[in-house]
């Protein structure tokens, strides 16, 4: 497995390998074609050049070979058509795997992107940096609608992290560090 294909997903690299195994069939049947190919043409020059069987017997056999050859052929169009709709395969997985990856990268991005803005918002509450309250009754409820409203904006950009792919596959690392540290 090359390094590329490690940082493909398994479903893509599952078809590759299937893919693969396919092509490693179809090169097995050309090359038992190719033998076959090459006993009937070997067994034609014997009957052409042998001069020593009746004519008759000759004719049958030429005509015989001549079906193994057309047989032959037909099976080796065959296995190009098969190689041909694996080629398409393979460009449709590399399209496919590379469309994987710029999603991949724009999640990476939206993701960190993520984390700025929650760090952001822990240093801001870790400083106490809020918009100042004043001591007025009439102020108090404007002031914890602005503090409940900026709690809704921190939760919200939280649940957006949460709902990240990363944030999702790393969940079950998540669970085992918490179960190591209740040991």
């Amino acid at each position: 497995m090359t390094e590329n294909e490690a940082e493909l997903p398994g479903r893509v690299r599952a078809e590759l390998t299937r893919l693969r195994a396919e092509r490693e069939v179809f090169t097995a049947e050309q090359d038992r074609l190719k033998r076959k190919l090459a006993d009937t043409e070997y067994e034609l020059r014997t009957v052409t050049g042998g001069g020593r069987e009746d004519l008759a017997s000759s004719t049958e056999r030429v005509a015989e070979l001549g079906e193994k050859l057309e047989r032959g052929e037909a099976d080796r169009a065959e296995l190009a058509a098969r190689v041909s709709t694996l080629d398409g395969d393979i460009a449709t997985v590399r399209a496919e795997r590379d469309s994987l990856r710029a999603e991949l990268a724009g999640c990476r991005t939206e993701r960190d992107e993520l984390r700025l803005r929650v760090l952001d918002a822990e240093l801001a509450l870790a400083a106490g940096q809020f918009e100042p309250v004043a001591s007025t009754e009439p102020a108090e409820p404007v002031a914890s609608a602005a503090a409940e409203r900026r709690a809704a904006e921190i939760a919200a950009e939280l649940d957006a992290h949460k709902q990240t792919v990363s944030w999702r596959v790393t969940a079950p690392l998540r669970a085992v560090r918490t179960r190591l540290k209740r040991s």
